[in-house]
């Protein structure tokens, strides 16, 4: 049974109350079969001495991959009885949150590509999990906007998050800080988040980069800046070191 304890190491499976019972290598996924279980803990409700009682019928939880192959845990969770009040509870461990499927491992996958030029879809196809599951954990992104300063360069792009939908991201050009992310590219929602702003401190915003997207061009016009130059630029990366764009377009701006 050792080296069932040193895959628990290897999977960084930081719970000593997981046990690994066995592995399975399935035609096209890998099961890791797990108890959880430890002491009966303290009855919530009325404080008496909790009993085992039996386990779960196993969770299935998706993993990252192994060996290049889709993993998944299928967990039994050991389940309290008080035989005083009769409540029921179940074991909880830290690889997942309670009453969630998903462990917190992928959640920081999960993370990791949103910040990378990867689709929604193709994220959930790599990690073997829902889309949904992926739009959830976006939404917990939260930006404190601070709309009393602008960079005075700025770089504007749009990414594709869900297939045949574009979102648009504003940034810092040269710490490379993120401004905003916004759910659609459209000039409406962009022009919306940009007009919070004060009219003097777009002023002093001089050059915005982008693409050749060219509902971008009149929205800077829209927010009471004229291009006063045009000039091509070229860039290895804009918003991470794996964006390649070959031209983009710098304007100076100055307000009317």
């Amino acid at each position: 049974m050792e080296h069932l304890h040193f895959i628990t190491k290897l999977l960084d499976i930081k719970d000593p109350n997981i046990k690994i019972v066995d592995i399975i290598n399935m035609a096209t996924h890998k099961e890791i079969i797990a108890k959880l279980d430890y002491e009966a803990p303290s009855c919530p409700d009325c404080g008496n001495q909790m009993k085992k009682y039996d386990f779960q019928k196993p969770s299935k939880i998706p993993y990252l991959e192994t060996t290049g192959m889709p993993t998944r845990i299928l967990l039994k969770k050991r389940r309290f009885k008080c035989y005083h009040c009769s409540k029921m509870a179940v074991a909880e461990t830290s690889l997942v949150k309670k009453n969630h499927q998903i462990p917190r491992i992928i959640h920081q996958k999960i993370a990791q590509k949103l910040i990378e030029k990867t689709s929604m879809t193709d994220i959930a196809h790599q990690l073997s999990i829902s889309t949904s599951t992926v739009i959830r954990k976006l939404n917990d992104f939260h930006f404190k906007h601070d709309f009393s300063r602008l960079p005075e360069i700025m770089s504007w792009d749009e990414y594709a998050f869900t297939k045949g939908k574009m979102s648009f991201i504003a940034q810092d050009f040269d710490n490379l800080n993120i401004i905003t992310v916004l759910e659609g590219r459209t000039q409406a929602v962009i022009r919306n988040h940009f007009l919070k702003y004060n009219r003097a401190v777009r002023c002093r915003m001089k050059i915005i980069t982008m693409d050749m997207f060219s509902p971008y061009y009149d929205l800077a016009k829209q927010l009471r800046f004229r291009i006063s130059r045009l000039r091509l630029k070229q860039s290895t990366g804009l918003f991470h070191f794996q964006m390649q764009k070959l031209y983009l377009i710098a304007f100076t701006l100055y307000n009317i």
